[in-house]
């Protein structure tokens, strides 16, 4: 059996101490703050409130067009060619319903505008005929919650006058938050 001297002792007591007490506070702080980051990622994801998918990621209008006495037929929708009738097709929906959608007007200052008294608007499906009609007010469907899908037509009527130099806003609702704007109406 060997024995220790003196000096082996020592090394060997010397051997036996921790870190200092500074650099163990230090890195419990700092094993502390790396949990509560990760932590604090993992729930936020959870925590969203309703209205927090941006419309803009699932919905976007195509181009609007005025529909006049010359441009020929028609559409569902419209009630009669002289006063302003207005379509714009949907160039990409996502996960969209009717009931996602409100609808709002802009000037072309970009302030809130009235719609017309006895304006409609409807949801022209791509058969061409009308899926849902739109009223202002109650801001609901008339025919409860429809899918909307790229290539539908969204018309707007107003039978008194039309709403030249504005812009038409679709509002989402529920889980879907902020606004797309239709280009101005020329």
């Amino acid at each position: 059996m060997t024995m220790f001297g003196k000096n082996g002792r020592r090394w060997r007591k010397n051997g036996k101490r921790g870190v200092s007490p500074i650099i163990a506070t230090i890195l419990l702080v700092a094993i502390t703050v790396v949990l509560a980051a990760v932590l604090y990622i993992l729930i936020s994801g959870l925590t969203k409130g309703p209205g927090s998918t941006p419309l803009g990621t699932a919905f976007a209008w195509g181009s609007p067009s005025n529909i006049t006495a010359s441009s020929g037929s028609l559409p569902a929708g419209c009630g009669a060619l002289s006063h302003g009738c207005y379509s714009i097709e949907i160039a990409s929906a996502s996960g969209i319903t009717t009931s996602d959608l409100n609808f709002a007007l802009r000037t072309s200052a970009g302030a809130a505008a009235s719609f017309v008294t006895g304006t409609t608007i409807s949801l022209i499906g791509l058969s061409g005929t009308s899926v849902a009609t739109y009223t202002f007010g109650t801001n609901t469907w008339s025919s409860g919650s429809q899918s909307v899908a790229a290539g539908d037509t969204v018309v707007i009527y107003a039978p008194t006058s039309g709403y030249l130099g504005d812009s038409f806003v679709a509002v989402g609702v529920g889980s879907f938050s902020g606004s797309v704007a239709a280009s101005v109406f020329a």
